[in-house]
């Protein structure tokens, strides 16, 4: 799960003070998507299963969010076995992403709220997320190699 928030220092502290939630180091990250560049902040907690994702140098997509939306969910991330394969998977649906990060191990890609129900999407390959401090995989499969028609 990712949230928007404009201080996510802030955010990291009192959700570790209401709820005991820990996050690792703040970290810098730049991608490039249909909309451009976005240089945003983040700071994950430990089992990866929650991301705090702040506006960074501010002109980017979650600044963008957080002005119409304010602070709160931003996105689900699922983890996936084969990156390449979920998006050739999606491709063939007509689904396609606005962008993707490669991180050392870990590759994301985003995808469009339009083509979600409204729902910001990321699909994520990396290895073991204690390991990496990244996402954790949201149920058995996010994405499944064959087809149900």
């Amino acid at each position: 799960m990712v949230l928007a928030t404009s201080d996510v220092d802030e955010t990291a502290n009192r959700l570790n003070e209401l709820l005991g939630i820990s996050f690792g180091e703040f970290f810098s990250a730049s991608t490039e998507t249909v909309a451009g560049t976005n240089n945003l902040v983040s700071r994950i907690s430990p089992d990866g299963q929650l991301d705090l994702a702040g506006p960074g140098d501010g002109n980017n997509e979650v600044t963008r969010f957080l002005e119409e939306h304010g602070p709160g969910l931003y996105g689900v991330a699922f983890r996936v076995a084969d990156l390449d394969e979920a998006e050739e998977h999606l491709a063939k649906k007509g689904v396609d992403p606005v962008g993707r990060i490669d991180w050392g191990d870990f590759s994301e890609l985003f995808y469009h709220p339009q083509d979600f129900g409204g729902m910001f999407v990321l699909l994520a390959e990396f290895p073991h997320p204690v390991d990496t401090n990244v996402r954790m995989e949201f149920g058995a499969e996010a994405i499944r190699k064959e087809t149900k028609e």
